[in-house]
């Protein structure tokens, strides 16, 4: 179903023509059903021949085992077109649900088929008679060269190239459609070729006309050339920089050596001037409200959608946004101060309690986050019948990102807000005041918050996941037993056991 939601096409296509590209452009060639994608995973025309080739050539039942795997992974890389399995997996098998994509097991898939061709290669390599193997060739020749010829001579047939996007693109909607039609039809009738290419090599050898050396160079070759082909396409030299590119990105422009002027580390900055959710050049120099990474904070993103692009202030002076940087009117970007940034932490004088994350979300629409605080009524328990104040101050006095260090000094009990994500009671962040345990809740749909007992006070954060140091214990008990094993085994080597020496 084509390449990429922007696959890189030469000027001289038919398209390149049409829109006025003279040099390579982007283009979006896929037609599947996926809301974006950089392009599809690639097993080899050569790969799939040989794992076709095995599946009627070898006996046994490994074959098996590796064609359940190859159906398996397939079947869950289709994700909802195939819910009933990926629903069973997503809700009951461990980690699968921490997968960025269904698609993303394909990988998985991609070393279970060449497994099979080559075991089958290395079946025909070593038989004595060569001529059982030239039906099950026929067989996996004729039919993977039956359907490329086919897709190539009518690829209207299977597709009909349109994708859900392609009406802001009306103007030249058929010639989009057209090229991916000739991509499809050129790619089947490339991956016909790979594929006679192989089973003719193979032929030759089975008919004793070829040695099993050229046999071996000539499927290691068109394998070869079969996938740096493709890859080509998704890596080449435009997809590398000079040195100096590279190193210039990491030189701080004159609006960040502006913000680094200020003494006080401890503030997030806002980054206008570039795709602000999805770059990360920023965060090289600065503590940042956007960046990117390919796995989001699902609480986090969800403000971003529903308050940060719809440029509520409340929420980002809340994220303790201290600086703009904005493009100025020279083209070059330039430096706001957001005087409104409510820092680390501070106390409130007024809780809103809702019912769901939606009215806890959709309460920061429309709220002072200097003295209003949002927080679920699964909280109310916890903090009591507290009448805040907003008494007193508190501030940050240490940082590191595993441990965060408070000191404040009020009169009578208030609510904290902290502007740090709030990751879950049982993420392995631990809150302790004047070094005693305490519970901090979730405020404001994602930051943290706490009930502090009046009068001068420390207030600390720490990272300390019982998994990690649980994991650290097995670890290196079972470093010890291996050690203990390998010890062992030298001594009896050395006093001479017969066994362990056969061994």
């Amino acid at each position: 179903v084509g390449g990429g939601s922007g696959e890189w096409l030469e000027g001289k296509s038919e398209l390149g023509k049409a829109v006025g590209q003279r040099t390579a452009f982007q283009a979006p060639t896929y037609f599947g059903s996926l809301p974006f994608t950089s392009g599809p995973a690639y097993f080899g025309a050569v790969a799939v021949f040989l794992f076709l080739f095995g599946m009627f050539s070898l006996k046994g039942p490994i074959k098996w085992w590796i064609f359940a795997s190859v159906l398996l992974t397939t079947l869950l890389s289709m994700g909802k077109h195939f819910e009933f399995l990926n629903a069973l997996f997503f809700d009951y098998v461990p980690l699968y649900n921490k997968f960025r994509s269904p698609s993303s097991i394909l990988s998985v898939t991609a070393i279970f088929i060449p497994i099979l061709g080559i075991l089958a290669l290395s079946d025909v390599l070593k038989a004595d008679n060569k001529s059982q193997f030239i039906r099950p060739l026929q067989i996996a020749a004729g039919i993977l060269a039956a359907i490329a010829a086919v897709i190539w001579l009518m690829p209207g047939s299977f597709f009909n190239f349109t994708a859900s996007g392609d009406g802001q693109y009306e103007q030249i909607k058929d010639l989009l459609v057209n090229e991916r039609e000739s991509m499809v039809s050129s790619s089947a009738l490339r991956s016909l070729v790979f594929v006679l290419l192989a089973a003719g090599g193979m032929y030759l050898y089975l008919t004793k006309r070829l040695s099993a050396n050229i046999l071996i160079a000539v499927i290691a070759v068109l394998g070869l050339v079969d996938l740096i082909q493709i890859g080509k396409g998704y890596l080449d030299k435009r997809d590398f920089v000079s040195k100096s590119t590279y190193k210039s990105e990491f030189e701080p422009r004159p609006v960040d050596n502006q913000i680094l002027q200020d003494e006080d580390p401890n503030f997030r900055v806002y980054d206008a001037s570039i795709n602000t959710f999805n770059s990360a050049s920023t965060s090289y120099f600065h503590k940042t409200v956007g960046g990117y990474h390919a796995a989001k904070l699902q609480r986090y993103q969800d403000l971003i959608e529903r308050q940060i692009s719809n440029n509520n202030q409340a929420v980002l002076n809340m994220l303790n946004t201290k600086y703009f940087i904005v493009p100025g009117q020279d083209g070059n970007p330039m430096v706001q101060r957001n005087p409104a940034a409510l820092g680390n932490a501070w106390f409130v004088n007024n809780v809103t309690w809702v019912a769901s994350p939606q009215a806890e979300i959709d309460s920061l629409t429309n709220f002072d986050p200097a003295g209003d605080v949002v927080i679920h009524s699964e909280y109310r328990e916890q903090m009591g019948a507290i009448q805040p104040s907003k008494n007193g101050t508190i501030n940050l006095t240490s940082y590191s990102p595993n441990k965060l260090e408070y000191a404040y000094e009020t009169t009578g009990d208030q609510i904290a807000v902290f502007s740090e994500i709030w990751y879950g009671p049982d993420k392995g962040w631990e809150a302790l005041i004047d070094g005693k345990p305490a519970e901090h809740i979730r405020v404001n749909y994602l930051l943290r918050g706490m009930k502090v007992p009046s009068g001068k006070h420390s207030i600390t954060f720490e990272f300390k996941p019982t998994s990690y140091y649980t994991g650290e214990w097995i670890s290196l008990i079972c470093s010890l037993c291996l050690l203990g094993l390998l010890a062992w085994v030298i001594f009896r080597y050395a006093k001479g056991d017969k066994v362990v020496q056969l061994a």
